[in-house]
């Protein structure tokens, strides 16, 4: 059974198949924070969250949430030789880790290295002993000790010291039965407030180092060493730094305010230390604005600047909002504030709808602080919109798990959970136990006829749809100039297909709107004709 984790206010909820909320416990000193959204990654098992926890939290199937990387050990052990062991050599370095183990006893966190011990120790046939280990402040399974060889310099794995309360261990393992590999390379994340994941590690921008892409060790989401960071440019430039990550199949794109690079390689380890990543720069004529206006379909990416949207693919970079990607209808969305407050376009959020047709929804607020939503049709490659939801606030958008489909689901500020269903009159939800969909409600551009400057007459009405199994649309018409007021509604019989309906009237131009409310009634309107159009006068 599929599960989908979310944060509502300040809390963690699990969403089962069934749209059923399970509260999830936090950590003991973990907060949320709730004017920032949350930003997650799927790595294997679990779920990893920035940005609104005050540590990156790691989540598994069962609900347990734990700190992405336990804190590391404060203390450096203490080196010194005990009897009864057939250990000999000079031992001047060693550290320790705290461990999380699973159920099945396998390491899914562990931290970043103890200070380094610092007094020698030459001991003969005895054991070596680490003391005065530092007890964790938070749960962990053990303390992993890690030690040299005789008069070596590369630490070893060398004994785990189970739970959290002795505070020495000794062994005398010779050394030829260490690890035969040399210890991992570790470190605690920063305060992440992004993160993303590509070549099988996870990358993450904190909110210090705000230009650095910093990275993980291969296959070890907790392992953040110190220097694994990749400068984005242009560093300094603004007090945003990294904005968005942008993730496609051969690169990871992190897009700046001002600027779109790529993060690509194999992220494989060379001989010399190196790591095969670098970054190149894909444009510095665009960027982006929020991290969740980002949808990926089939490896093509889509997101918002300043002046509209755009789509990152094999062939670059270009707006789809605009000039003959955008068809030239709706750049004004986007370039002036009379369709949406431009100054907001930071706080839009979107994602794909596979459900019908398959769609870009990007959530916008208009100017007078209303949310709404536009879409774009990734076949036919165009705009509908802008749409509204009366019945609750959207705060989010994402995907949910439902019988191993992705199901495009809003969140909502009443903490409800809503998702259209697999047709477009959805009655998911329920409010003041009455169920609602989105209504049908369009304005026709207005007729001119054939003479716009002159006083025509608009005959009969006819509309053109599927047939359906129930349902009316309301129509109502204006005829006459732009502030024409509307006539009284005629009612369509979306059973009967096509219908002939009154006469318009005499005015210089026509209008329609179209309306359906009711829920579960699909609407398919094919077109419509007004017969009889000609100038006003005497013959």
């Amino acid at each position: 059974m599929g599960l989908t984790v979310v944060q509502a206010g300040n809390t963690l909820q699990f969403v089962d198949e069934t749209g059923a909320l399970t509260p999830v416990p936090l950590p003991p000193g973990i907060t949320l924070r709730t004017d920032v959204p949350p930003r997650w990654v799927v790595y294997g098992h679990y779920v990893v969250l920035v940005n609104t926890p005050s540590r990156p939290l790691l989540i598994d199937a069962s609900g347990t949430v734990r700190p992405l990387t336990p804190l590391a050990p404060r203390l450096a052990p203490i080196l010194a030789g005990v009897p009864t062991g057939t250990l000999s050599g000079t031992y001047n370095y060693g550290r320790y880790t705290f461990i999380i183990r699973d159920d099945n006893g396998a390491v899914i966190s562990e931290s970043d290295y103890s200070p380094a011990s610092s007094v020698n120790v030459t001991i003969a046939s005895q054991d070596l002993q680490y003391s005065g280990l530092d007890l964790s402040t938070e749960p962990i399974s053990a303390r992993r000790c890690y030690r040299v060889t005789s008069n070596g310099a590369t630490l070893f794995e060398w004994i785990d010291l189970d739970g959290n309360v002795l505070t020495s261990v000794q062994d005398d393992l010779p050394d030829a039965a260490l690890s035969e590999t040399a210890a991992p390379a570790l470190g605690t994340p920063p305060r992440l407030t992004l993160i993303a994941e590509f070549r099988d590690r996870l990358f993450g921008v904190g909110d210090i180092e705000i230009d650095t892409v910093r990275y993980t060790e291969t296959g070890l989401l907790y392992a953040w060493p110190v220097l694994n960071g990749l400068l984005i440019p242009r560093m300094g430039s603004d007090l945003a730094g990294v904005t968005a990550f942008l993730p496609r199949r051969e690169s990871l794109g992190v897009g700046r305010l001002n600027r779109v690079s790529a993060i690509t390689g194999t992220g494989e380890e060379s001989t010399d230390g190196s790591i095969d990543l670098r970054v190149i720069l894909l444009s510095d004529q665009c960027g982006v604005l929020a991290q969740e206006s980002e949808a990926v379909y089939r490896d093509v990416v889509y997101f918002v600047w300043y002046d509209g949207v755009y789509q990152w693919d094999d062939n670059g970079i270009v707006c789809i909002s605009d000039g003959v990607a955008g068809r030239g209808r709706v750049r004004s969305w986007f370039t002036t504030g009379d369709y949406f407050d431009r100054q907001r376009f930071p706080d839009a959020f979107g994602h794909i709808d596979t459900t019908n047709r398959i769609k870009y929804r990007l959530f916008l607020y208009a100017p007078d602080g209303v949310l709404q939503f536009v879409e774009f049709d990734l076949n036919e490659r165009t705009w509908d919109g802008p749409h509204r939801i009366d019945a609750f606030r959207a705060t989010s958008a994402f995907m949910r798990s439902v019988r191993n489909r992705q199901i495009p689901t809003v969140g909502g500020a009443d903490g409800g959970v809503y998702d259209q269903g697999d047709h477009p009159a959805a009655t998911d939800h329920n409010v003041a136990g009455v169920p609602f969909g989105i209504d049908f409600d369009v304005d026709t551009k207005f007729y001119p006829g054939s003479s716009p400057d002159r006083d025509q007459y608009f005959g009969q009405l006819s509309v053109l749809g599927a047939v359906q199994d129930a349902g009316t649309i309301t129509v109502t018409p204006k005829v006459g100039y732009l502030d024409a007021p509307a006539q009284a509604p005629i009612a369509y019989d979306m059973t009967r297909g096509r219908q002939r309906l009154r006469r318009l009237g005499f005015g210089k131009l026509a209008q329609m709107n179209l309306k359906h409310t009711t829920v579960d009634e699909p609407v398919a309107i094919y077109g419509f004709e007004i017969d009889d159009v000609h100038e006003g006068g005497r013959r």
